[in-house]
This record gives C-alpha cells, sequence and structure tokens, in this order.
C-alpha cells in the first residue's frame, strides 16, 4: 500500500513533537484525524500524516531555524463504484471522482482493476486485467466501458486513486456484475418419414448467436407429446452426429438443441413431428407456436433463416391479452422481417396464464366466442385480422405470410360478415421495394361465408385481375398485387374491387401509384 502507514515508534515521535511544543513553540498543521487500529496480527496504528512544520533553535542558541516535514494526505477513496454490463463482453464502471487529498485537489490517475474473484490488497497486484483512466475533477461522475469480457461469468471491480506523487489511496469496495452467457446458434432442422420411420437432421452449428466462432460438444434432442406435455430427453448425441432416427409411432414432436464446449446450451430448434408433415416453431414462454409445411421449412433452411416466435409482454395492457412477435434471424443473428410466399398458421393464448393445449395442427374452426381477436401491428397502428377462435383449447389461430408483431384483444366480433380494414387505407405502391406493394382488403367471417367473384375493374368496368389470397389468409383477407392477369403492371390510377360474400357483394375503391 502506498499510503503512508506509521508504527507505534512513529506515533510515539508524534506525540513526543506535540509535547515539545510547549517548550521549543512548535507548530503542526494539516495532520489528519484519520488513525485507524490495523487488522493484522501486528495490531498496528495506521495513519497518513500531514504537513509537520516548526521553529527550533540552533545548536548556539543564538540563532532561530525553521523545520520543515513535508508530506501528504493520501488521495480520496472512491465509495460509490458501479458497475453494469451492456453486452455479453462489455460493462460500463461509473464513480464519482475524488481528489489528490480527499475530497479535495486534483488526482492524477484511477486504476481500475477487473477479476472473477474478490479482489484485495494480498491480490491487488498479481491481477493483470486493468486499465488506467486521468482522474476527472472532485464530484463529477466518470463512467468508462471495458470490453473483452468472458460471457457467463461472475467478475469483480475495485478501484485506487493514485496523486501526482505516484502516491495511492485506499482500495474501494469491490463492485460485482455478471456477463450474460452466449448461446449457441440453434439448430436448423429438417425431418423425413421413409421406411417406417422418422429422421430428423441439422446442419452442424459452428457460431453463437453473436457470431462467434464456437465448438459444439454435444446435440441433444427433445421429444413431447404436446406443447404443454412433459418433455421427454435429451438423447445425447456426439459433435459430429448430425441426423436421428425414430419410430414413426407413438406420435411425438422432436426439436433439437446444441451444448457448447463453454456449457452453454442454444435455444430450441423447431419442433417436427414424426407422424405429420407440419414444423412448428414454438414461442420462448411455450404458449403460442407458428406451424408452416417443411415445403417453408426448407425454403427458410436453405436461406439460412430460423423462425423465432418471441412474447412481449410489454405490450400487454388494457384490452391486449397476450402479444407474440414472429420474425427470423438470419446466419449473424440479425433480426429479418421478410414475408413468406405461403400461409403458415399463427395460433395463440386467449390469456396471459391460463392452460394453453395445441396438439393439433391447427385448431378446428369453432365461432363460439367473439369476444377475442387477432391484430396485426402495421407500423403505425394495431389492425384486425380476426381469427379463428377455439375456447376448448384456449387459442385463436389465424392464416399469415407477414412477420412483426401480433397481439389478441378483447373485442366484440362481428355477428356477420364485414370489412375491417383496407391496407394500405387506398394508395398502394408496387414497386416491388417491400413498402406497400400488396393492397389487402381485411375482413371479419364469423358464419364462415363463401368468397366469391373476387375481381379488380378499371374505371370503364373492365376487368383487370382477380383478387388473390391476401396476406391474413382467404379467411381473413384478399389482396391484389398491382398486376394485370397476363401478368403486365397496371398503369397508375383508380381501380374498383368487388368481391361477393354468400349471397352479398362487397366493393371499394384503391388507387396504384407508380
Amino acid at each position: 500500500m502506498k499510503y503512508k502507514s506509521v508504527g507505534i515508534a512513529a506515533v510515539g515521535l508524534f506525540v513526543g513533537a506535540l509535547c515539545a511544543e510547549a517548550a521549543n513553540t512548535l507548530e503542526t498543521r494539516a495532520a489528519t484525524s484519520g488513525f485507524k487500529i490495523s487488522t493484522s496480527a501486528g495490531k498496528k496504528l495506521e495513519s497518513t500524516v500531514g504537513e509537520v512544520s516548526g521553529s527550533t533553535m540552533a545548536a548556539s542558541g543564538k540563532g532561530l531555524r525553521s523545520g520543515h516535514s513535508g508530506t501528504s494526505h493520501s488521495p480520496g477513496v472512491v465509495y460509490n463504484l458501479t458497475a453494469s454490463t451492456t453486452s455479453a463482453s462489455e460493462v460500463l464502471f461509473q464513480w464519482t471522482s475524488v481528489g489528490a487529498e480527499g475530497f479535495s485537489g486534483q488526482a492524477a490517475y484511477v486504476e481500475v482493476k477487473i477479476a472473477t474473484y474478490p479482489i484485495t490488497y494480498a491480490n491487488y497486484s498479481t491481477i493483470n486485467s486493468s486499465f488506467t483512466v486521468v482522474a476527472l475533477t472532485p464530484g463529477s461522475v466518470e463512467q468508462e466501458l471495458y470490453g473483452g469480457l468472458s460471457a457467463g461469468k461472475t467478475y469483480y471491480t475495485a478501484v485506487r486513486v493514485r496523486d501526482g506523487s505516484n502516491m495511492y489511496g485506499r482500495l474501494s469496495a469491490n463492485a460485482t456484475f455478471g456477463t450474460a452467457p452466449v448461446r449457441p446458434r440453434a439448430p436448423v432442422v429438417s425431418g423425413v418419414v421413409a421406411a417406417g420411420s422418422f429422421t430428423i437432421s441439422w446442419d452442424a452449428v459452428t457460431s453463437n448467436v453473436a457470431g462467434s466462432t464456437i465448438t459444439v460438444q454435444n446435440y441433444e434432442v427433445y421429444y413431447s407429446t404436446a406443447l404443454n406435455g412433459v418433455v421427454n430427453g435429451p438423447i445425447t448425441l456426439s459433435s459430429s452426429t448430425l441426423a436421428h432416427s425414430v419410430a414413426t409411432t407413438p406420435s411425438y414432436w422432436y426439436f433439437v438443441k446444441a451444448l457448447d464446449s463453454e456449457g452453454f446450451r442454444s435455444d430450441s430448434s423447431v419442433w417436427l413431428n414424426n407422424a405429420d408433415e407440419v414444423t412448428r416453431t414454438v414461442a420462448d414462454d411455450l404458449r403460442a407456436v407458428v406451424d408452416m409445411s417443411p415445403y417453408v421449412e426448407d425454403f427458410l433452411a436453405s436461406s439460412g433463416l430460423v423462425p423465432v416466435l418471441e412474447h412481449k409482454p410489454e405490450y400487454e395492457a388494457g384490452s391486449t391479452v397476450v402479444s407474440y412477435k414472429f420474425y427470423f434471424r438470419d446466419a449473424a443473428n440479425a433480426e429479418v422481417t421478410q414475408h413468406l410466399a405461403e400461409d403458415v398458421t399463427l395460433i395463440l393464448p386467449l390469456s396471459r396464464t391460463a392452460a394453453f393445449n395445441v396438439s393439433a395442427v391447427s385448431p378446428a374452426v369453432s365461432y363460439s366466442a367473439y369476444d377475442y381477436s387477432a391484430y396485426y401491428y402495421n407500423g403505425v397502428e394495431d389492425v384486425k385480422i380476426g381469427g379463428t377462435v377455439n375456447p376448448a383449447d384456449g387459442s385463436v389461430s389465424i392464416l399469415t405470410r407477414v412477420t412483426g408483431l401480433y397481439k389478441v384483444k378483447q373485442v366484440i366480433r362481428a355477428q356477420s360478415f364485414s370489412i375491417i380494414q383496407t391496407q394500405p387505407r387506398k394508395i398502394f405502391t408496387p414497386n416491388g421495394d417491400g413498402v406497400w406493394d400488396t393492397f389487402n382488403i381485411v375482413y371479419d367471417n364469423p358464419e364462415g361465408l363463401a368468397i366469391t367473384s373476387a375481381k379488380v375493374y378499371d374505371l370503364s368496368g373492365a376487368e383487370i385481375a382477380n383478387l388473390t389470397s391476401g396476406s391474413f389468409g382467404s379467411s381473413a383477407s384478399l389482396a391484389w398485387d398491382g398486376r394485370r392477369s397476363n401478368g403486365d403492371k397496371a398503369v397508375s390510377g383508380i381501380y374498383i374491387y368487388q368481391f361477393k360474400a354468400g349471397s352479398k357483394f362487397y366493393n371499394g375503391t384503391m388507387v396504384v401509384a407508380r
């Protein structure tokens, strides 16, 4: 320790100097009052001593000389050091700056130590993970970022202040922080039924979700009879094993995880059923799913995309019962929100806590409950898209090709067919930029009426094209992509849409802008 340490003998001299003051008119000033008893076995008194000065008589007794002993106070001790992680490998340190003498005077530097064990005076000099910064004005708040940390660790940090004479202050109290584990990427899986067996296979996982190269220790196969059923496993396989075969009966849902050499486990892969040709993406809270055909899953896998369904409780307030975000992640773990070319089934729960039981590919059609509806957030507002309510399993299901944020709200559902909304409201721009490239007519069809004679006309009444299934499936929407029936682009202008629901016609206008 670099601060001044005075033993018993030194204290005796100091006291003697005070006693001599009366006889020799010595003066002492700026002596600290910071005496303390050491906790070591020696039980010595410790203090930092300030400046001592006085007058002494010369040996002849005829001259007066001034004596001066210059020391300094110890630099201040940081008392409010905090550490908070900003990422899996980076931490933000913060403290209030102190001075060269307690809280006064300008200190020179602050030395920050980082370790995976408590930092003490005994091990301080042996800790190599450290950095030094120029001290700020006393009372200023200092913030420093430090990176290169290992994931999934608990760390300790402490600081010491030093002055321009290279004198150190006392060690601050330790602050602790932890870094989050960086999981391996979820395996991209596919399944094939052949010769009475079901084979699930996957590509080798070589990186974590941050994009860093990892070494996989094992792959683990899990299986369950249903989303809310008991999960069995894992079946542990070597890092070189990239497939696993099982019987086609009894029926199970299978998913795979990767375990890396650091002991970090990936999220689940999509779930595959050994009897049905369907791929299931399960939400992180195990209460919502997206079912898609193997064709869609194969397309996503070939594009390096992993489907994700994430619970978003921050949007669950008021009439919004639940909220989930459906999107993809690419090989770099970046979020991708591209839309699909084929419908997938999104199944959401009707409550935040009640039982949710989905075992079939999609729930049976039931319109016995009309007080719930699915909504899609288009970036501006929530768009009502209805959905099939199944009170038996506590879910609402919709067909969709659109990634993004979905919600379930308590509403009064329509008792008969009605157009809910058009997207966009009137003008769309089919130029291939991914923004308002199609015109969607979203409707509620609680009676399940047949949708027929869905056409697009120009203002002269000439037929231009057929309306097709929209972004939320033909049961909830119709759409036009701005092209004629022969594939040519329709010119800019006003067009009329018309379709028949049951025995009644519905129509409106839309504008193509190029």
